[in-house]
């Protein structure tokens, strides 16, 4: 069986299709967190009115697409680029800010460690068991903390409040703090939760949010940054100007518009991750966490098995989970799984049974 790389992500199915021996098409994905709903009808039936534009080179401002998710999130536009996905972001930060030490709140996303390091810098992981506003005390000494809210893997949310003092310490350690709210959509209440219309207005806060997720469009690659007017000047000389494209755009601008798709989102993701949940926990060595995301983490150390074992055993299904044994900081065998559509839920929890029996 192939290693695990520390950097490894969800989501491959042409590989997995390569190795079980599998069509694509009899896949079904658990191991990426994307809307199960997938895009908007509209988002189709934009692309195929701006189709040919693609003989041309897009526009480095975007068209309509910052206006209209400046005003999805409630910041200024002045406040915000737009990105190829938060990838592209959170590789320019530490080159745009000169991150040479940062500090990762662990276990969570790999990328801002591989960031970080790829432009030379070095990071320190830091664990939290009730509040980030932990990592307070931690932070003199480095150029930058990373946090994700809601975090992934655990899909835990942290509340505004919790925050606070991180940022507090932030202003007394000169040091920079990057919040990636790339799942704060799936969250109910995200108000009480998110610190995005605080970054316009907070010298050192860089929030970072992704299209991709909850519209359902990862393949087109379109992602956020919102900060002070001097960071994002700073990180908009850093990128390619036609970084995204024509497609992309014209995706963004019709998920946006498309109301009535985001709260046929958010019910559904609501309804099946209970449901989820609760199947999960009558399973025999399983125990799925709680959680605000459209994704459950789930403990299973009572299998007895390792997470390889086990994922080797759902890929052979056609079923794929997130292998979670490269986060740091997970003290024991986890999988994430997302959280789909009923019908593809229970053929989850069919194969699951099937395997933690024996």
């Amino acid at each position: 069986m192939r290693p695990l790389d520390k950097y490894e992500h969800g989501g491959n199915i042409a590989r997995a299709a390569q190795k079980y021996g599998l069509y694509e098409k009899e896949i079904v994905d658990f191991s990426a967190s994307i809307n199960p709903l997938g895009p908007s009808p509209k988002v189709y039936g934009a692309i195929e009115e701006e189709l040919w534009k693609i003989k041309h080179y897009p526009d480095p401002d975007c068209g309509n697409l910052p206006a209209l998710l400046a005003g999805h999130l409630g910041v200024e536009r002045e406040n915000l680029l737009l990105g190829n996905g938060g990838a592209e972001l959170i590789y320019a930060l530490p080159r745009t800010l000169n991150i040479k030490r940062a500090l990762v709140a662990a276990p969570t996303f790999s990328e801002y460690a591989a960031a970080v390091e790829a432009s030379g810098g070095a990071v320190t992981f830091a664990g939290y068991r009730h509040s980030p506003g932990e990592l307070a005390a931690q932070m003199d000494g480095y150029d930058a903390v990373f946090i994700c809210n809601p975090n992934n893997p655990t899909g835990r949310a942290f509340s505004r409040e919790s925050l606070l003092p991180v940022l507090e310490a932030s202003k007394k350690s000169g040091s920079t703090v990057i919040v990636d709210e790339a799942f704060i959509d799936f969250v109910e209440g995200r108000s009480e939760k998110s610190l995005m219309n605080m970054a316009g207005g907070t010298p050192g806060l860089v929030i970072l949010y992704s299209m991709t997720k909850f519209f359902g469009i990862p393949g087109l690659r379109l992602g956020a940054a919102v900060s002070s007017q001097e960071t994002i000047g700073l990180l908009k000389k850093s990128k390619d100007p036609w970084s995204v494209n024509a497609l992309a755009i014209a995706a963004g601008e019709a998920a946006l518009r498309d109301v009535r798709h985001m709260s046929d989102t958010l019910e559904a993701i609501r309804e099946e991750r209970s449901y989820l949940f609760s199947a999960l926990s009558c399973l025999p060595g399983l125990e799925p966490y709680p959680s605000e995301a459209n994704f459950l983490l789930v403990d299973i150390t009572g299998t007895g098995m390792t997470t390889g074992e086990l994922v080797e055993k759902m890929g052979r299904r056609g079923i794929l989970v997130r292998n979670c044994s490269n986060f740091k900081g997970l003290e024991s065998p986890c999988i994430r799984v997302a959280v789909r559509l009923r019908e593809e839920n229970d053929r989850l929890l069919r194969a699951l049974g099937e395997v933690v029996s024996g």
